[in-house]
Order: structure tokens, then C-alpha cells, then sequence
């Protein structure tokens, strides 16, 4: 079978291959991380109950903002992290995507500090459960934010970035698909047949 003009204009020419469910995938892991890690700082990491002359029992309860500092600022770098996977390309997205993954393995280490007072005795009141819970939460983040940075690297050349429709001068220099240029005059409500 012969190839018609149009096929050969696309062998000629053949567009980067893009998949937009990585992306998504890589925003929702992101962000799903950032928010986990915000929860999990407004959760109690350590209640204690202290007997003292003055007050009798004082509880001392410390939330994740308090005992593990980084999980704030590693709820940004996520976010900053989505920013940065859309606006680079190539060895610039692959680094981002390695910072991810080790910004993803601190939150995993992070979900393991303070975690020795949860085994053995508890007075009444103890939030076993919260403590817990905030742990578990850090760790999820970790390795959603760890995967999402594994598929940063891993479609770094596929993925789409922002700023796709837009051309450098050297870049419009390249020859163009004339389907492309003949759906791009009818959705400008231009004639195609028209032209000279």
C-alpha cells in the first residue's frame, strides 16, 4: 500500500511520543504527599505525663511540627517540586526527579524517628493510635513522593512541560506537518482550500 502524503510528511517529521497519565499521576503523588505531611505535623508525636511539685500531673504533648521540623518544609519542597517537574526538560527534570526521590527516602527515614516511645508502657490518655496514625502518614508521603520522583526521572524526555506550544526562532525554523498547519487554520476559522 502506498503511503499517502500525509504519512510521509509524519515519518519525516515524527513528534516526541507525550503520555499525560504520568504527569497527573506525578501531581496527585506530589500533592498527596504535601498534604499527608501537613497532617501528619498537626498530629501529637509524643505525650508524656509529668509529676510535678508545683502542678501535680503536667501532660507534655508534642505534634509533628515540633518533634520532626522538617516535615513542614518537605511539604513545600513537594509542592515546589510540581513546578519544577512541569517547567524543566531533559538532565534538568531528571535532577529534579532525583531530588524528589531523595526528598521521598527523608521522609521515609523522618517516619521512624521518635517512634521508640510507641512500644512498651503507657499511662492513661495515651493517643497510641495518633502517634501511630501521624507516623503511618509520613511514610505513605515518603513513598508517594518517592514513586512520583521515580517517574519524573523515568519520563523525562515523554513527559509534557509547559510551554509546549510555544517555539524558540530555531524551532520554527523546523518544517512543520501540513495537517497540523491545515486543523490549525480551521480552528482560526480560516479556509485551507483558500490558499494560494
Amino acid at each position: 500500500m502506498p503511503e499517502t502524503p500525509a504519512t510521509e510528511a509524519q515519518a519525516a517529521n515524527p513528534r516526541p511520543k507525550t503520555d499525560r497519565r504520568p504527569l497527573w499521576m506525578i501531581v496527585i503523588g506530589l500533592l498527596a504527599g504535601a498534604g499527608l505531611l501537613w497532617a501528619s505535623s498537626k498530629l501529637s508525636w509524643s505525650w508524656s505525663v509529668e509529676l510535678t511539685p508545683l502542678h501535680g500531673k503536667v501532660v507534655d504533648a508534642r505534634d509533628g511540627a515540633t518533634l520532626a521540623p522538617a516535615l513542614v518544609p518537605l511539604a513545600l519542597l513537594s509542592l515546589a517540586a510540581i513546578a519544577a517537574a512541569l517547567a524543566t526538560r531533559g538532565w534538568a527534570r531528571r535532577l529534579v526527579g532525583a531530588l524528589v526521590v531523595l526528598a521521598g527516602v527523608g521522609m521515609i527515614i523522618t517516619a521512624f524517628t521518635q517512634l521508640a516511645g510507641v512500644f512498651g508502657a503507657h499511662p492513661n490518655g495515651y493517643p497510641l493510635s495518633q502517634i501511630v496514625l501521624a507516623h503511618a502518614l509520613v511514610l505513605l508521603a515518603g513513598l508517594l513522593v518517592g514513586a512520583a520522583g521515580t517517574l519524573i526521572i523515568r519520563g523525562a524526555k515523554n513527559l509534557p512541560g509547559l510551554g509546549a506550544n510555544y517555539e524558540t526562532p530555531a524551532g520554527g525554523k523546523r518544517k512543520r506537518d501540513p495537517d497540523d498547519e491545515l486543523w490549525r487554520a480551521l480552528s482560526e476559522g480560516e479556509d485551507p482550500t483558500d490558499r494560494d
